[in-house]
């Protein structure tokens, strides 16, 4: 049986895109945090932002995170900000393997820019400031993912290795 594999990193590090890839090559169930408290509360993480602020969605967040951790065979996408939050690494340290998919603030930048939607964080701040926003963030953010137990380049992942990475780990 198998840990739970909690995949850390910024907003648009592609933990979701690489987690449902993960979760077929190890043949286990893959779960987007932000998906499930979107499908539990009826409203987007945009909506929960705005209606109720952050701090509410911070505290869902982390009862998901608890109520994920004893699951086995199971990939979990977390929101960008969940590592940073209450115990909520220790918490995926203690109880899975935890993997950060670290990216350059230019391909962030650049996949943000792309997005279809906007995220929460960054609605209102302009384009022009967007830089320096991602740089002070991601190093305000970074003592946090640089805890998990895999560190990975987003850019250049090679997802078959870091399968077998967690399959030596769970093992």
């Amino acid at each position: 049986m198998g840990k739970p594999v909690f995949l850390t990193g910024y907003m648009a590090s592609g933990k979701t895109t690489i987690g449902k890839k993960l979760a077929r090559l190890l043949n286990y169930e893959f779960i987007d945090t932000d998906e499930l408290i979107e499908s539990m509360t009826g409203k987007s993480v945009q909506q929960i932002f705005e209606s109720e602020g952050e701090d509410s969605f911070r505290q869902l967040e982390h009862s998901v995170i608890v109520s994920l951790t004893h699951r086995i065979n199971t990939v979990i996408s977390t929101g960008g900000g969940t590592p940073c939050y209450f115990d909520n690494m220790q918490r995926m340290n203690k109880s899975g393997i935890t993997v950060y998919i670290r990216m350059a603030p230019q391909s962030i930048i650049k996949r943000l820019k792309s997005a279809k939607e906007p995220r929460p964080l960054i609605k209102r701040i302009p384009e022009s400031e967007l830089p320096d926003f991602i740089n002070r963030h991601l190093q305000q953010r970074s003592e946090f993912y640089e805890m998990a137990r895999l560190q990975i380049k987003g850019e250049s992942i090679d997802i078959e290795e870091l399968a077998r990475s967690i399959k030596n780990l769970n093992f």
